[in-house]
């Protein structure tokens, strides 16, 4: 799972470019709104596909609102045998900006809603390794608290990575 390393006179093809060096991403298309949700969403937009038996490095921007009380929780979904670990940089659960420890793709962070009008960012970092399934990393999201207001998840937030072995 090491990355590919070229020796004077090997020839770089496409394939080589396309794996490690073209980034992936998966950016969101359009406003998401759900309410009253708690059990995780794989978003549609914000996921790209991963090789078996490799490592990537993702990066995730996201510009979201929640009602007061709803809040937001998020997550990874990743292929049979793959494990993502990640940290979030963003409001926890009681408005305070921080950085969270190790999560797992196992794992939901929870951030505060501030209202759903009130736009709020986080970011996640992270790696996934993969075993012997290739896949998709996706990301998730939902309310962290059941609520009739609108949680939206905003146009151009993003997950982005590549590969790193």
């Amino acid at each position: 799972m090491t990355a590919k390393v070229w020796n004077v006179g090997d020839v770089l093809t496409a394939s080589d470019i396309n794996v490690f060096l073209v980034a992936l991403s998966g950016v969101k298309s359009a406003n998401q709104i759900i309410s009253s949700q708690t059990t995780l969403v794989n978003d549609a937009d914000m996921r790209f596909p991963v090789a078996a038996n490799s490592i990537y490095e993702f990066h995730v921007y996201l510009r979201y609102a929640s009602p007061t009380g709803g809040d937001w929780k998020s997550s990874f979904t990743v292929p049979a045998g793959a494990t993502a670990i990640f940290q979030r940089f963003g409001t926890d659960a009681s408005g305070i900006l921080v950085g969270t420890g190790e999560n797992l793709d196992t794992n939901s962070v929870t951030s505060q809603g501030q209202g759903a009008s009130t736009h709020q960012n986080a970011q996640f970092w992270g790696t996934i390794v993969t075993a012997s399934t290739a896949g998709n990393l996706i990301f998730q999201w939902a309310q962290n608290t059941s609520n009739a207001g609108n949680t939206t998840l905003f146009a151009n937030s993003y997950l982005t990575g590549r590969r790193i072995g």
